[in-house]
């Protein structure tokens, strides 16, 4: 009996300890939240203004879509990866943030008409306002780092390359810190030159801050710098200029420019960052590419994938002088795509196996070790020069 009551006092005891105990909370993983909060895997974005900035440029605004998805945060001097579908035809192209980090309401990008483009012809003749965009998160390694950039800068733009410029200049600005930052900018003429009236400003209401333009085909009572921007530029513009840091952005052409002006001037290579430039105009002038190779040679391009889980497999031919990720963003047929970001090779987003063929990677640009060791290579950066064979069942 003394036995049954130990049990029925035991029995109570925990009844009244579960009666005492809180509803433990479901788990909430806060981490994961913050992290698809900085890193979302696709950005809806609408259209929201329009803003003519010269003859070939417009400046655009793009509001989150979706009230309870805020835009993703980014770096001054970032950039996003803008999809667009074009009669059926899906792509993506990177521009980059114009709008301060402190404004999280919007982000603004500036778009120049590139002669011969496809997507900035597109924006600038036929985006209108309340248009939809799915967009990347916010890329990019163009941006300052306080521990290595030091605090007196020198930002070399060209044409709309000014662009990042502008996010890093006006948080700096906000900012109001003790960093220097003297501009060169270049420009075809006056009426090229982006944000002119907000730079002259700044220039004359803060001592920190200093911007000179060079134009290179200047009207007659241009008063200012002309040519290009060269070594004697540099050098009689840019106090104590040999303890600087370089930010270059611009085309590429301008960035070799460049970058040899500056090696006249002995300024370490580590001291010179610089924007992805995208592929070049013609890849055929560049060093390597195989000369028994033109624009008139097709190549047989076969892709395997997965479509409802159905094993299935396109061919199609490309063009060797193309790069291959824009022959298969062309297959309409093809209801798979390839995630692209940067179009320079660096963000990694497009690496797709490939099982065979041979294809042509422009020297300067840096494949990740790893992908080259398994047989990835980035389609954005990659000329087919052989027959390939590429497997996209991992998308």
């Amino acid at each position: 009996m003394m036995e049954d009551i130990k049990k029925f006092r035991e029995v109570e005891k925990q009844k009244k300890w579960r009666e005492e105990v809180q509803e433990i909370p479901p788990y909430i993983d806060k981490f994961d939240r913050l992290n698809k909060r900085i890193h979302p895997e696709s950005q809806e974005l609408r259209l929201t203004d329009i803003k003519k900035l010269s003859p070939n440029t417009k400046l655009y605004r793009f509001v989150s879509n979706n009230p309870n998805n805020p835009l993703a945060v980014f770096r001054a001097g970032q950039y996003i990866g803008l999809n667009v579908n074009i009669n059926g035809v899906r792509t993506v192209r990177p521009y980059s943030i114009v709008s301060s980090p402190n404004q999280a309401a919007y982000y603004e990008l500036g778009i120049k008409r590139k002669e011969g483009g496809f997507v900035s012809h597109y924006l600038l003749d036929y985006a209108k306002l309340g248009d939809i965009f799915q967009a990347t998160e916010p890329m990019g390694q163009f941006h300052y780092n306080s521990l290595f950039h030091g605090k007196d800068l020198v930002f070399i733009a060209g044409g709309c390359g000014i662009t990042p410029f502008m996010s890093m200049i006006r948080y700096f600005t906000e900012l109001d810190n003790d960093i220097n930052i003297e501009v060169l900018y270049g420009c075809l003429n006056e009426l090229d030159i982006l944000f002119r009236e907000e730079l002259d400003d700044l220039s004359t209401r803060r001592e920190k801050f200093d911007i000179k333009y060079v134009l290179s085909e200047a009207h007659s009572e241009w008063g200012g710098l002309c040519g290009f921007i060269t070594k004697d530029i540099i050098e009689h513009n840019i106090k104590s200029f040999k303890e600087k840091f370089y930010y270059i952005c611009g085309s590429k052409d301008m960035y070799e420019f460049i970058l040899k002006e500056l090696e006249r001037l002995l300024i370490p290579r580590h001291h010179i960052i610089f924007e992805a430039f995208g592929v070049p105009d013609d890849v055929s002038k560049i060093m390597g590419w195989p000369q028994s190779l033109n624009s008139s040679n097709l190549f047989q391009i076969t892709i395997e994938y997965i479509d409802e889980g159905q094993n299935k497999e396109t061919i199609f031919e490309a063009n060797s002088t193309e790069p291959l990720l824009n022959s298969i963003e062309r297959q309409k047929d093809l209801p798979i795509s390839i995630k692209s970001g940067c179009r320079s090779g660096i963000c990694a987003l497009c690496r797709t196996k490939l099982l065979s063929g041979e294809v042509f990677v422009p020297p300067d640009v840096t494949i990740r070790e790893v992908d080259n060791q398994f047989g990835y290579i980035h389609p954005c950066v990659s000329y087919p020069i052989s027959d390939l064979h590429l497997d996209l069942k991992m998308i």
